[in-house]
């Protein structure tokens, strides 16, 4: 029998919904020490997702994304009023529409696989078109390292 997501995934997920104030969707992700957030409506449809990532594509300079370099001085000054800006937006402006998605059902060895081929660091996993767990590479690795009985 394939071990199956829905056995690995967390299942206490944080969501927020898009007209959540982007500050207060910082304040679920840092304490909840999570690095991404399952977007949802009201009847728990999910539309999206709100990362790290995002937050990071909203406040660093256009060629600091393009180039990869980021000097202090007038760049951190620039991504600080960024930040400070981030007050004035919602999550559905930053949010990120496409979203990798799987069944709870879905083998890990699929899960992984998916992970790899989409350079995703998580999956929301879904029962009936709606989010009820999310399952990272840190799971999937744990799954597999105590399933070999190496720790």
């Amino acid at each position: 029998m394939p071990f199956r997501a829905k056995d690995f995934m967390s299942k206490k997920i944080k969501a927020v919904l898009p007209d959540t104030n982007v500050r207060d969707a910082i304040k679920i992700l840092i304490d909840s020490d999570v690095s991404g957030l399952p977007v949802i409506d009201s009847e728990g449809n999910l539309l999206g997702v709100f990362t790290e990532r995002e937050i990071l594509k909203a406040i660093l300079p256009v060629y600091v994304k393009s180039v990869g370099t980021f000097i202090y001085g007038e760049e951190s000054k620039s991504a600080i009023k960024k930040t400070a800006a981030l007050d004035n937006f919602l999550v559905k402006d930053l949010m990120r529409k496409e979203v990798t998605t799987l069944d709870e059902e879905s083998a890990l060895s699929e899960v992984s696989k998916t992970m790899l081929i989409k350079s995703e660091r998580r999956i929301i996993m879904m029962r009936e078109k709606k989010p009820v767990g999310v399952i990272t590479r840190a799971d999937v690795i744990k799954a597999f390292v105590e399933a070999a009985g190496i720790l």
